[in-house]
C-alpha cells in the first residue's frame, strides 16, 4: 500500500466470488483469515431488523468476538447500488438489502474497538435523505458505547493523484484518547499539465474487440433518449467515473471512451492539452480493463496477476468500476493516522471488508 505504514493484513471478506478470486490473485493472502459472508456472522435468526442499528445480541456479540479477527485498523467498504445515481437510491429501504450493510460494520466496531476505521462509500451516501443517514451513523459511532472520534469526508480522486474525476465518501474514525490532534482530512497535491490525465497509460494498440462498430458508435455518440439527455463527449483528458456496468458500454455522456487520433495524439505545453494526430481516422474505442485499472492507479505488477486470473473482461471492468483509487486510499490513511502511537507503528494489524 502506498502509505508510509506497512500494515499486517489479518483478514478480508469479499461475499462475490469472482472480486473474490481477483483479490486473491492480486494480493499474497496467505495466513489471513477469509471471514466470508459477514452478514452470516452479524446476522441472528431472531433479529427484528427495522433498517436501523442492529440491537446488541449475545449471539451475534460472540461470534463477531470468534470469527472476525483482532485488528487494529478496519477498513470498509459497503454496498453502494442502494446510494449510487446509478441506482434507484432507496438506501436502507432498499429491496434487495444492499443499503443496510453499514449497520453490520458497527456492530462489529462495537465489538472488537478497533483502534482506527475507515468506511467507504459513493458520494450518494453523504447526501442521501438530506445526509440524516449520514449523520445518525456519525452521531452512533461517536455515543459512549462505541466511544470514537469521528469525521466524514467527501473527497475527490482526481485531487490526489487519480486521472479520474471519482468523488467518494469516507467516514473515519479513532478511538477516543488516541491522540489530542483533530482528524483533519488529507489535502490534495495533484499533478499538474500532462502528469495530471489519462493519455500516458492509455495502451497504443488494443484488440479490435475494444473498438466500437458502424452498428452501435451511433447510440453510444447519442446526446440519450425521452427524458433523460446529456452531451456525449469522447476523449476525455481526466477521466469519468469508471462505474460497474460499463461493460454494458453506455453512452459517451456515462463511459470512457477514446479515439485513435486522441490516443496518438501528442501533449502541447503551450495549449495545455493533447494535439489529436492526423492518423487513426474516426475509430473509436472503449477502455480495456488493463486501462481501467490504471486509471485507477492501481500498480502494474498487481493488474498483471489479476489479468492473470481467469477472469473475463465482463468481470473485470465490474471489479475495477467497484474498486477505491489506491491513491486516493493512501491519503486518506496517511491523514487519519499522522500521529500513529510509537508502540503501534511498526506493523498494524489491518481487516479489510468489502460487501
Amino acid at each position: 500500500m502506498m502509505t508510509e505504514h506497512e500494515f499486517e493484513f489479518v483478514g478480508y471478506c469479499e461475499n462475490d466470488k469472482y472480486p473474490l478470486q481477483g483479490y486473491q490473485a492480486m494480493f499474497p493472502t496467505m495466513g489471513e483469515y477469509d471471514m466470508g459472508d459477514i452478514k452470516a456472522i452479524t446476522r441472528t435468526e431472531d433479529d427484528v431488523f427495522s433498517h436501523d442499528f442492529l440491537k446488541p445480541h449475545s449471539g451475534r456479540t460472540k461470534r463477531i468476538k470468534s470469527r472476525v479477527p483482532d485488528h487494529d485498523i478496519l477498513f470498509a467498504g459497503f454496498e453502494c447500488q442502494a446510494f449510487s445515481s446509478m441506482g434507484k437510491e432507496m438506501g436502507v429501504l432498499d429491496t434487495l438489502g444492499r443499503g443496510d450493510f453499514i449497520f453490520d460494520l458497527v456492530e462489529i466496531l462495537r465489538v472488537k474497538k478497533p483502534m482506527w476505521f475507515v468506511l467507504e462509500n459513493v458520494r450518494g451516501f453523504y447526501t442521501h435523505n438530506s445526509g440524516f443517514l449520514r449523520r445518525a451513523v456519525c452521531e452512533h459511532l461517536r455515543s459512549p458505547t462505541l466511544g470514537y472520534e469521528v469525521e466524514c469526508w467527501l473527497l475527490d480522486a482526481k485531487e490526489f493523484g487519480v486521472p479520474q474525476t471519482r468523488r467518494r465518501t469516507f467516514i473515519v474514525g479513532r478511538r477516543r484518547g488516541v491522540s489530542t490532534r483533530a482528524i483533519t482530512p488529507p489535502v490534495g497535491s495533484p499533478p499538474e499539465g500532462y502528469e495530471s490525465g489519462v493519455h500516458a497509460i492509455l495502451e497504443r494498440e488494443v484488440d479490435d474487440a475494444y473498438y466500437l462498430s458502424d452498428t452501435i458508435k451511433p447510440t453510444i455518440l447519442s446526446d440519450g433518449t425521452g427524458g433523460w439527455n446529456s452531451p456525449a463527449e469522447i476523449d476525455q483528458f481526466i477521466a469519468r467515473p469508471l462505474c460497474k456496468t460499463m461493460h454494458k458500454m453506455h453512452r459517451a455522456s456515462q463511459d470512457n471512451y477514446y479515439s485513435d487520433s486522441f490516443v496518438n495524439g501528442s501533449w502541447s505545453e503551450e495549449e495545455g492539452r493533447i494535439i489529436e494526430a492526423n492518423e487513426g481516422g474516426d475509430r473509436m474505442r472503449r477502455i480495456t480493463p488493463r486501462e481501467a485499472f490504471r486509471i485507477q492507479t492501481f500498480q502494474e505488477p498487481l493488474i498483471e496477476r489479476l489479468l492473470s486470473a481467469g477472469l473475463s473482461d465482463t468481470r473485470l471492468y465490474m471489479a475495477a468500476g467497484n474498486a477505491v483509487p489506491p491513491k486516493l486510499v493512501a491519503a486518506v490513511l496517511g491523514s487519519l493516522l499522522e500521529d500513529m502511537p510509537e508502540e503501534w507503528v511498526e506493523e498494524p494489524r489491518a481487516a479489510t471488508i468489502v460487501h
